[in-house]
């Protein structure tokens, strides 16, 4: 104890020197063991990179597959809708040529869609293809920029679960056709065509049926109601437009006017013969309103019309075709001759007494005899109505050029009832196709189980042989090498909730307007239907419905309570209960996980499939030579720097634009 404690209680110098040194030995030691345990871990930190690179190759392919879906759908949606206004159009009054090329250019986007649908599902699977390869490298890529560099020579990869692709791309397979809608639309506009040329007969119809009711030209039955019968305007009313007159007003107005004339009617002036046209004259308007009062004239809701408008005779011959002709209703008297008709009883040839009436046919046959007086006969009375049937100042000419009128009218007013009501039964057909198309449409979308769906398991070898820096060497410590070692990490791929990848999208349309792709030049903003659908296809696709009802809005020419209008509510109708599934547009992000859960969802054995990738890793290497040390081999697609995943037909052209990705992002080169 005296070499270490003095006589007096004080430490000694050698005391102080083996202090010194053990204090100096020991702080040695603690840092080579921090070096030593510091160096270890890196390779835990190396391995966590490792996974999360390996999974980023899976989220840039996720990505793409989602742009190209939403693409797909929202192009197959603007081709179903210019389709539906298509149809719209052809029921619109002379849009038929106008139908035909909207309906044309639908046809175009429909056909566009469908290429590309089958473009996009083919170079998503060859893109597919080169997934498990670009994951080795571009997590290989990481473990090789951390190895040296004064530190450990590292060596690893990520491996992604599943290994071989389980997506299904049947959703961009799926036909979606619009060939119903294209017939729908040609028999609506033949419907339409018939429709607009029986409206076109209709109103000319109507239109001369009410200027000889309405207008003097050079006169008319308003005007001649006025003059000859005094009728009040309450009776005789006159319309500014054929729009505001119906076939009625002539009706009602001729039982006014003859019910007017008839108690007027006198004779005009002394002697036989003024009394004998009056007679005449008499019996033509008790006639003429017993027919009027026969007459009739309706219209349904729908517009579907039942008219019945007498015509009056013109003259003697059409007058033996109507009751007047035998109608007894002439005074017959017995004279000193035979039993004879007068005109009436003031006849001065009626001295007779009288025996009962008489009609005109009895006199003709023969079994009445003509009074030598007054000598009515069939003559007087058919030329009553022929004076007033002849001369534009008569009644009758503009009464007759109303029930002619009236009659075409009817057939093309019915004419087009009938054609607007196919025109209905050919609409709700080709809503239900539009449901059809719609229904294709709203397949699932594509489950994507790409190569790393599941996650990517990373291995990290660190081989031995690094010795500890100089500066931890010495007098104090012993020369240390870190021995060999490894670390397991993985990753999977988390959607991120802040993002529905419209941003994306917006870029996407960006990118193709920039390219000079343009999906028409229509009356209707079909680019910018589009650019709006692709835009919100994502979480916010509530708004689609929206932006295709905006579009229908837009179409001009369909009026309320038109066929073309019913239409359109139709097809806004199936738009608002479509059960269109969108994409989940959220955006992947790769996050660390527990390296159990990634090989049991896989279904195999952690430990020995570490083993496995450890024996199998190359002692050095690119990332090209770690793949093919694990059996992955540059498939062609991934040897060109571009590659090119789909091509967008430009409807309407012959012109298509390339859609490519940079595979030196997805690859770590």
């Amino acid at each position: 104890m005296g070499l270490f404690v003095a006589d007096d209680g004080g430490y000694t110098t050698v005391a102080v020197a083996v202090a010194l040194l053990v204090s100096l030995s020991l702080v040695f030691c603690l840092a080579t063991a921090e070096w030593v345990g510091s160096r270890s871990a890196d390779v835990q930190q190396v391995a966590d990179a490792t996974a999360l690179a390996g999974e980023n190759s899976v989220a840039a392919f996720c990505t793409v597959a989602q742009v190209l879906d939403a693409c797909v759908l929202s192009l197959g949606l603007v081709g179903v809708v210019v389709c539906a206004v298509g149809l719209i159009v052809a029921a619109v009054p002379g849009a038929q040529a106008v139908s035909a090329r909207v309906m044309g250019f639908g046809h175009d986007v429909m056909d566009a869609r469908r290429r590309f649908a089958r473009s996009a599902a083919s170079g998503l699977r060859r893109l597919e293809a080169t997934l498990p390869y670009l994951v080795v490298v571009n997590s290989a890529s990481v473990v090789g920029a951390n190895s040296g560099h004064g530190g450990p020579e590292l060596a690893g990869c990520a491996i992604p679960f599943p290994q071989e692709s389980m997506t299904d791309f049947s959703a961009l397979d799926a036909e979606v056709t619009s060939d119903e809608m294209e017939e729908d639309a040609e028999r609506l506009r033949d419907a339409s065509r018939r429709r607009d040329e029986a409206k076109a007969r209709a109103d000319a119809a109507r239109e001369r049926g009410w200027r000889a009711d309405c207008v003097d030209d050079p006169s008319c039955l308003h005007e001649r109601a006025s003059s000859l019968a005094g009728l009040s305007p309450v009776q005789n009313p006159c319309y500014a437009a054929p729009e505001l007159w119906n076939f009625g007003v002539p009706i009602s107005r001729s039982r006014s006017y003859y019910a007017a004339r008839l108690a007027l009617e006198g004779p005009e002036g002394a002697g036989v013969e003024e009394m004998t046209d009056s007679a005449a004259r008499q019996r033509f308007y008790s006639f003429a309103l017993r027919e009027m009062w026969s007459a009739s004239f309706s219209e349904t809701p729908e517009g579907e019309v039942s008219l019945s408008l007498p015509e009056l005779p013109k003259n003697s011959a059409e007058m033996r075709q109507t009751s007047l002709y035998e109608e007894a209703s002439w005074p017959c008297t017995a004279q000193a001759s035979g039993v004879t008709l007068h005109s009436s009883l003031a006849c001065p040839g009626a001295d007779g007494p009288l025996v009962g009436f008489g009609s005109l046919a009895s006199l003709e046959s023969g079994s009445l005899l003509e009074c030598p007086v007054c000598r009515m006969g069939v003559g007087d009375l058919g030329r009553v109505a022929a004076i007033s049937s002849r001369a534009t100042n008569g009644y009758e000419y503009y009464w007759a050029i109303v029930v002619e009128a009236s009659r075409e009218y009817q057939v093309a007013r019915n004419e087009q009832v009938a054609a607007e009501r196919e025109m209905r039964e050919i609409g709700a057909e080709g809503s239900k196709a539009f449901q059809q198309a719609l229904d294709q449409l709203a397949v699932p979308r594509p489950r994507l189980c790409p190569p790393g769906a599941w996650g990517a398991v990373s291995v990290v070898f660190r081989r031995g042989g690094t010795g500890a820096p100089s500066e931890l060497v010495g007098a104090f410590t012993r020369g240390v090498e870190l021995p060999p070692g490894a670390a397991m990490s993985a990753a999977c791929l988390a959607p991120e909730e802040s993002t529905d990848g419209s941003n994306l999208l917006s870029h996407v349309l960006d990118g193709l307007r920039g390219r000079g792709f343009a999906l028409g030049d229509l009356v209707y903003d079909v680019t910018g239907l589009w650019g709006r659908l692709l835009v919100s296809y994502g979480s916010a696709y509530d708004s689609a419905s929206d932006a295709i009802s905006g579009f229908l809005d837009d179409v001009d020419g369909v009026f309320g309570g038109t066929v073309g209008a019913w239409i359109k509510g139709r097809i806004e109708g199936v738009v608002s209960r479509a059960a269109l599934e969108p994409a989940d547009m959220r955006l992947r992000k790769p996050v660390l996980v527990g390296t159990q859960e990634v090989f049991d969802r896989a279904g195999v054995d952690g430990a020995a499939k570490a083993r496995e990738l450890v024996n199998a890793l190359p002692a050095a290497g690119s990332g090209e030579d770690v793949a093919r040390a694990l059996g992955l081999w540059l498939v062609d697609e991934a040897k060109a720097r571009a590659f090119e995943v789909a091509e967008l037909p430009v409807p309407g052209t012959e012109l298509s634009i390339p859609l490519t990705v940079d595979l030196s992002r997805l690859g770590g080169r």
